[in-house]
């Protein structure tokens, strides 16, 4: 079974490490991801359940990549991660990094004070 929130999952699962993360907190962020100011069509209560009904099914199967760590909480099986991290060869980040600013030329600079 696939989830259409799967790679959000693994990407937040990966972030955390071993240790885990509670359902609650991952489908907080799952729905802060994909709800903005304007467009509310999620429903938290019911993206809720399916995080967590997907996650306790997934935690299940000897050969999912989501292992059960405690009450309610989940993280990703240690062979996985290392597979992944040889996969990608740059970090997962769930913010993409700002472009570079281009720094101006003294010469295309007209407010730009020269001294000489």
């Amino acid at each position: 079974m696939k989830n259409v929130y799967h790679s959000d999952i693994m990407q937040l699962l990966l972030l955390k490490g071993k240790e885990g993360m509670p359902v609650s907190q991952v489908s907080r962020m799952v729905y802060n991801l994909h709800n903005n100011l304007f467009d509310h069509r999620l429903n938290y209560y019911e993206l809720h359940r399916t995080i967590r009904m997907y996650l306790w099914r997934q935690s299940q199967q000897r050969r999912s990549p989501f292992m059960h760590v405690s009450h309610g909480c989940y993280a990703i099986k240690p062979d996985v991660a290392i597979q992944l991290d040889f996969c990608f060869d740059e970090p997962l980040d769930l913010v993409p990094p700002e472009p570079p600013r281009p720094t101006p030329h003294p010469e295309n600079n007209p407010r730009q004070l020269t001294l000489f």
